[in-house]
């Protein structure tokens, strides 16, 4: 029986392990897309502001669809990192 508990925990660290590379690689997509926005914004401030999308200001429409990116990335998290049964 107490083997029966090792390999419990040891599916346990695997699930954990596996949750925190999804975690990790899914905040770096996000981290590299915020990262842009803020690098647009700080060395071609002129450029983003004048851009307009279907009549919107970029900055609007990226920072909407940061919003958007950030509220995909928790669903796919929540999606990818279920545990099987």
């Amino acid at each position: 029986m107490h083997h029966s508990a090792n390999i419990t925990e040891h599916e346990q660290d695997h699930v954990i392990a596996r949750r925190q590379r999804i975690g990790v690689t899914l905040m770096i997509l996000f981290t590299i897309a915020y990262a842009s926005f803020i690098g647009l914004c700080t060395f071609a401030y002129d450029w983003i502001t004048q851009t307009k999308v279907a009549g919107i200001p970029l900055t609007i429409a990226y920072g909407v669809g940061l919003i958007v990116l950030s509220l995909f990335v928790a669903l796919l998290y929540g999606i990818l990192s279920r545990t099987r049964s």
